[in-house]
């Protein structure tokens, strides 16, 4: 059969249809849309004032953070809020609701997606259900299942239509999370390959969507390494950071944004998003600080959380004792309050020589004067179990070298007294003995240092002696040893002099 065209003359038209179809996507303006997000706020819903070093910072809480969203947000539809996990814990309303004071304040904040991290899971993942069910949002997670059935906890990921702007979103957790969680309500559910997930994720929303985004509770490093293995993805919201991420990093053509924890800062990253082939012409990121006088406070969410605190903390305000020093608090030098605290754990059992703190398990410190309940249940956030392990001289020897070393968490002791200088150790001792490799010491500490003892002490836990002390939680046990004291006046001792 003859040809309409000529083959040169068909070849003609559709290299010309080519170039005007492409002329015409390039006049196809960019569209810019805004991303509010935000992680590790661990339910800090006031407003709080925090001594760190000669400062004081003063972090406007929950609805100076509303205020901010509504401010920022206005009419404009091509704007998402986007929580990267970790909003449960940190507060004893959170801890009294198992999170549900939590949805119901994002559900007035108006988020947009939620990616749950280790803590929403310490009540257990059927509480977690069942609290979620009050979400008026979309909770991601795309690689946790159950054991029994293989099925997912949520939606793996979903698709937002901003105005005509397709933006497909999935949220993903780090592997092995649940040996950071604090309960025993993980058993049931598994941990799937992250990659895997995610590259299945974009295969699907790849060519439907003009923004792939994964919300992320890795932390930094992983973050990093996740973008560098996986190709197509657009944006990483990522949590799990102590500090924020500034300025945002790209790796492998990803964008990574965090935002940091105890929400002192709202992240804003915009981007002009190519309609025409799908992906990121440019972006800019700011990390502003939550501060009152930034914006109007959210005055429905202020009476909100009046209203949760009066009807679930209100027994807590009881004095058990009284502070005639202040209790210090620092994340990376010996203080005099996680000294107590170490001491309170060892007391547990008579028969344990040694107790080791991490000091990120306690939140803040306390100034002298009466101490209410409310205030331990604040110092000491988290429901940590009590765990007895076994370590050996040398392996305890090598822990010292390596905390002597590091820099950053600071690990406190008890029943151990270490005198170096230089980064060499003087001088080793357990109840004044000197700590000889064939010892063996029974050691008790949090189950959340338990869970992440290889990367706290860089020890294994496999095969290693070990067990959770019955009906113990650490916060409890601070509770009962003031009620039991009266007056406390506990000075930093000398039980790690270090040169």
């Amino acid at each position: 059969m003859k040809k309409f065209f000529p083959n040169k003359i068909s070849h003609a038209v559709i290299f010309s249809s080519v170039l005007i179809l492409t002329a015409l996507c390039s006049l196809l303006p960019a569209v810019e849309v805004t991303f509010l997000y935000w992680s590790d706020r661990h339910s800090l819903n006031l407003t709080r004032h925090e001594v760190i070093g000669a400062d004081t910072i003063t972090t406007g809480g929950a609805a100076v953070l509303s205020g901010m969203v509504n401010k920022l947000r206005g009419d404009n539809s091509h704007t998402m809020v986007m929580v990267a996990g970790g909003e449960f814990g940190g507060s004893p309303i959170s801890l009294l609701t198992e999170g549900l004071s939590q949805v119901k304040i994002l559900n007035r904040i108006g988020i947009d997606a939620f990616l749950p991290g280790n803590h929403e899971f310490d009540h257990g993942w059927r509480s977690l259900l069942e609290v979620m069910g009050e979400a008026e949002f979309q909770v991601l997670l795309s690689n946790v299942i159950r054991s029994d059935n293989l099925e997912l906890l949520f939606p793996p990921d979903t698709v937002f239509n901003l105005q005509d702007v397709l933006v497909g979103v999935t949220g993903l957790i780090y592997p092995n999370f649940s040996r950071s969680v604090i309960r025993d309500g993980i058993i049931g559910i598994k941990e799937v390959d992250p990659i895997a997930v995610v590259n299945d994720f974009i295969a699907k929303r790849r060519e439907t969507c003009d923004l792939l985004i994964a919300m992320t509770y890795f932390g930094w490093e992983m973050d990093s390494i996740f973008a560098a293995e996986v190709n197509g993805l657009d944006i990483i919201i990522g949590g799990r950071a102590k500090e924020p991420l500034d300025p945002p990093r790209k790796v492998n053509g990803t964008i990574i944004v965090q935002s940091g924890a105890n929400g002192r800062r709202l992240g804003r990253l915009i981007v002009d998003v190519d309609t025409s082939r799908g992906g990121v012409n440019s972006f800019r990121n700011s990390l502003l600080r939550i501060v009152p006088g930034v914006a109007e406070p959210d005055e429905k969410l202020e009476k909100l959380m009046q209203k949760l605190e009066k009807k679930h903390t209100r027994h807590l305000e009881e004095n058990i004792g009284v502070l005639q020093t202040n209790w210090n608090f620092e994340i990376d030098k010996p203080t005099n309050l996680i000294q107590l605290v170490a001491d309170i754990i060892r007391s547990v059992s008579p028969s344990s020589q040694l107790a080791v703190l991490s000091n990120s398990s306690l939140a803040k410190g306390l100034s002298r004067g009466p101490i209410r309940e409310l205030d331990i249940w604040e110092i000491c956030p988290y429901d940590y179990p009590i765990v007895a392990f076994q370590i050996s001289g040398r392996e305890l020897k090598e822990i010292i070298s390596r905390q002597l070393r590091s820099t950053g968490e600071f690990l406190t002791w008890s029943g151990l007294k270490v005198v170096a200088r230089g980064g060499e150790i003087i001088s080793l001792r357990v109840d004044d003995s000197p700590v000889e490799d064939i010892d063996e010491f029974a050691v008790l500490t949090t189950g959340s240092l338990w869970g992440n003892v290889e990367d706290y002490l860089a020890i294994s836990s496999i095969n290693r002696p070990r067990f959770y002390l019955p009906d113990t939680n650490l916060r409890n046990e601070i509770i009962e040893a003031v009620k039991f004291l009266k007056i406390i006046s506990f000075e930093l001792d000398d039980r790690w002099i270090v040169e």
